[in-house]
């Protein structure tokens, strides 16, 4: 298949709600495979999925998965397969329990992994948030990136989908201790999506869904974690 062709059909794992719904909302046509157990059909067609594009499928059976996913793929001309594997992780463990959430989350990305290469769309990686902040930094991008202490201020947690490069903010959700204040301004929301969005960039991320911690400092927004 033609790498550089442009991302029209996905075909989503175990997406939480608010994934599907950014995913929709940008225009692409949405599959997703997702187990009852885990996760009510419902809350995915409320997103804008339609409901004969909801795959049932185990995320922890690979060999069901793979075969779910490979049929899918080919049956309908899927572009891209996305996977969140925090957020897959945050699903299974309260049914599962911690450890083995972990192993079964890892046994479903080496599959979207694995089938992401022969699709000749192979998944991305993101360096560490040390490096991350680096290239913050040498990008001139404003903010506390390289301080030796953690700044003080409110947390937010930010949730992206990338397909093809472009980023879509999610959702940004309050932390402590900014969960026991009022919601940021609409300047701060811009600048924390901005300073993703950049850190996406810098990154040269393609595709996938990540999970960023940020801190809302006096300086600007410093990146404190992120995850995939």
């Amino acid at each position: 298949m033609n790498a550089d062709r442009t991302t029209r059909r996905v075909l989503m794992v175990m997406p939480g709600p608010a994934l599907v719904r950014a995913a929709v909302a940008a225009g692409f046509e949405v599959w997703a495979v997702a187990d009852a157990v885990f996760l009510a059909p419902e809350l995915l067609h409320r997103a804008g999925l339609e409901p004969h594009r909801l795959l049932p499928g185990c995320p922890t059976d690979s060999v069901a998965l793979r075969a779910l996913l490979e049929h899918t793929a080919e049956a309908h001309g899927i572009d891209r397969l996305l996977y969140a594997e925090g957020e897959v992780r945050d699903m299974l463990r309260p049914v599962l329990g911690a450890e083995p959430a972990d192993r079964a989350a890892a046994r479903a990305q080496r599959v979207v992994r694995d089938l992401s290469r022969k699709l000749g769309r192979p998944a991305c990686d993101l360096p560490g948030t040390a490096m991350l902040r680096r290239l913050l930094e040498q990008g001139g991008y404003p903010g506390p990136h390289l301080d030796a202490e953690m700044p003080t201020g409110p947390r937010f947690r930010v949730r992206t989908l990338t397909v093809d490069g472009m980023h879509l903010v999610v959702d940004i959700a309050a932390r402590e201790p900014a969960a026991r204040t009022a919601s940021p301004a609409e300047t701060e929301r811009a600048g924390i999506r901005a300073t993703v969005r950049a850190l996406l960039d810098l990154a040269e991320y393609e595709h996938g869904s990540v999970r960023t911690e940020v801190i809302l400092a006096s300086r600007g927004c410093h990146v404190a974690g992120v995850t995939l």
